[in-house]
This record gives C-alpha cells, sequence and structure tokens, in this order.
C-alpha cells in the first residue's frame, strides 16, 4: 500500500512538472501583392511579391518552466522567413559583424524573478520594441521603421543583455534596460551599447520616456540617442499616437561598430486608427525623418491602411503610401521582397495587398 501511495506521487510529480514546463513552436506568414512607382534611374512602377508589408514573416521556437515562488526559466530562438522565395535568416545588422545568420531575430535565454525579467543573447532593443508599438501598425510597407536610416530604432542586437522591471506603481508602468557588450580586446566599453526606458500611464494616456547610447571601438561616444511617444484610445475605440526621436552622432563616427551613425538625425510619426466594423478597422500615418537639418536628406512617409480580423489568426490588408524623398536622399517605401530604391530625390507611390496568418 505504501509502495503504490509512493509511485502514485511520484507519476503525480512528473507530472506536475511536465504541466510546469512547456516548448512551443510559433510563427506568422506575410506576404502581399506589391506595386511601387518612381523605382531606378528610370523612374519605372515595379510590381512583385513582398514578404512581410504588414509584419516580417518568421518562425520561432519558444519554452518556459515555472520553478515556483515567481521565479521561472524561459528561451526563445527566432528566424526570418522570406515566404516569397522560401529563404531563411538573413545578413545580421546587430553589432558584431558576423554575416548570415539563421537565428537573426532572436536567441535569448532567460529567468523570470519576483524583481522583473533578466534574458541574454540576441534581441529587439527596448528603442525599437517601442518605436514600432507607438507606430500605426509597425508594418515594414510605408511604416516608421522603415525609415530607420537616420534613427536608431531599428536595431537589433546580440551580445547582449536585457531587463524588464515588474510594473511600478508610481508609474502605472515598466522600466526597461538594455546592454550589448563589445568585446573588444584591451577596451572594455569598445562596440558597447546601452539604453533604458520607461513607460506610463496617467490620466488615460500611455506613453514611454527613452534614452540610448553607443561607442565605437576605441570606447569613444559614437552617438546617444532619446525618443518620447504618447498614446490615447478613446471611448469608441480610436487610437491616437505620435513619438520622436533625436540621435546626436560624432563626426567620426565608428561605423565599424554596426551601430555607428554619422550624423545627427531626427524623426517623428503620427497616426489615427479606428475601427469601421467589427472586425475593420482604418487607420492613416504620417512619419517624417531628417538627417542634420538638411532639407535635402528629409523623409516624408503618409500610410493609409485598412486591417480585417478574419479570425484571431489571420489578417487581411490593404495598405497605399506615398514617399517623398529629398533632393540627395533615395529611401524605398518597402524594404523587404525585391528592391525597389529610387534615384536620389526620387518619390514613390505604392500598394499593397496581403494576407498574415499567425501560427
Amino acid at each position: 500500500m505504501k509502495k503504490s501511495i509512493l509511485a502514485v506521487a511520484i507519476i503525480a510529480g512528473f507530472a506536475t512538472s511536465a504541466q510546469a514546463a512547456s516548448v512551443k513552436v510559433y510563427g506568422r506568414l506575410d506576404a502581399g501583392l506589391t506595386s511601387i512607382s518612381g523605382t531606378g534611374a528610370n523612374d519605372e512602377t515595379l510590381s512583385g511579391l513582398a514578404y512581410g508589408p504588414l509584419s516580417s514573416s518568421r518562425w520561432g521556437i519558444k519554452g518556459k518552466e515555472d520553478l515556483g515562488g515567481g521565479y521561472g526559466a524561459f528561451f526563445a530562438l527566432e528566424s526570418e522567413v522570406h515566404n516569397d522565395t522560401g529563404a531563411s535568416g538573413g545578413n545580421n545588422k546587430t553589432g558584431s559583424g558576423v554575416g548570415s545568420v539563421y537565428w537573426k531575430r532572436k536567441s535569448t535565454i532567460g529567468m523570470k524573478t519576483p524583481a522583473g525579467k533578466i534574458s541574454f543573447g540576441l534581441n529587439k532593443t527596448w528603442d525599437k520594441v517601442l518605436a514600432s508599438k507607438y507606430d500605426m501598425v509597425g508594418s515594414n510597407f510605408a511604416g516608421f521603421k522603415t525609415m530607420s536610416d537616420y534613427i536608431a530604432i531599428g536595431d537589433r542586437v546580440d551580445n547582449a543583455v536585457f531587463y524588464e522591471s515588474p510594473k511600478i506603481e508610481a508609474l502605472d508602468g515598466n522600466f526597461y534596460f538594455d546592454h550589448q557588450f563589445g568585446e573588444v580586446a584591451g577596451e572594455s566599453s569598445g562596440n558597447s551599447r546601452t539604453g533604458v526606458a520607461a513607460t506610463f500611464k496617467m490620466a488615460g494616456i500611455n506613453g514611454f520616456l527613452a534614452y540610448s547610447e553607443a561607442k565605437g571601438s576605441t570606447g569613444s561616444s559614437d552617438w546617444d540617442q532619446y525618443g518620447f511617444g504618447l498614446s490615447y484610445k478613446t471611448d469608441n475605440k480610436i487610437v491616437i499616437k505620435a513619438q520622436y526621436w533625436d540621435l546626436s552622432a560624432e563626426s567620426n563616427a565608428d561605423s565599424t561598430s554596426g551601430l555607428g551613425y554619422s550624423a545627427d538625425g531626427e524623426g517623428y510619426s503620427l497616426s489615427v486608427m479606428g475601427p469601421i466594423s467589427k472586425h475593420t478597422k482604418i487607420g492613416l500615418g504620417f512619419h517624417s525623418s531628417e538627417q542634420s537639418d538638411n532639407e535635402a536628406e528629409k523623409i516624408e512617409m503618409t500610410q493609409l491602411a485598412m486591417l480585417h480580423s478574419f479570425s484571431k489568426k489571420v489578417t487581411g490588408y490593404v495598405m497605399v503610401g506615398n514617399l517623398d524623398n529629398g533632393a540627395s536622399a533615395n529611401h524605398e517605401l518597402h524594404k523587404k521582397g525585391f528592391s525597389s530604391q529610387p534615384a536620389n530625390g526620387g518619390d514613390q507611390d505604392g500598394f499593397t495587398v496581403g494576407l498574415r496568418i499567425k501560427f
């Protein structure tokens, strides 16, 4: 009898442990039929299949285990998927100087504690997380992060530590910290990057404040950047968002760090989005970015989007965009799927009709 009770207890213990730990395969595929005018030196219209107009296609594996007492362990591996060609992974732009990387979006391991979450590896900077959240839909087609050439909001960093605090009652928000180790022999701060941020809620308005700094290979400061944003949701579910970023760069910034910006930059976005039916919403966004107060390097982009939810995991969309490049600028309306770069000073109009499926 005692042996039976012991056996039942052991089996129950294993069952509890199995329930506490979980591993999940997840991802999303996103593709859109896209047409963009004003491409190339001949100012031609280019049409094709773009991957990730609404959000980058990806797949990943993540797991967690509850250790009890408010503690837990977790990991995540995430790769980009070019579902127009079947390719995966991609060029690493995280500052390590490494070329093609398979888990280019995320490769982290960490712990959850009563004092917050801490993780290590490759992931988004908190700047990137917040800039995407305070954009209208965070899209790759005519979205604010498409314009991150002048400001450091498009970065992921490797060899890094990330921290997220528990909710801070005084802020009704959280505190965030990330630090990338440059790992330069003989220079402890060379090629490093550090960022801090906080979110808050006040009188129904959500907001954030962020600051980051990067250093070159010699340990001298390459650039520092601050940003802030506000978001408000009305009673009829209309969401208004605004954000501003300012980057100050040294003229001799060390571009070999992968984080070097050789000129000052600033950018902002404004957007409004709301429902027109139970499953459909429309929005209008305006984005502007400029380098060194130089009108010739200015970019202005307008985005009109309609999203329809067929289910919790399936979304159809139509997006229309306009890009106005300054005389010396040649930025693209969309950067994933095919090259649509215009000549210097070339403007672009375009649209995409697509489908995103999450799993």
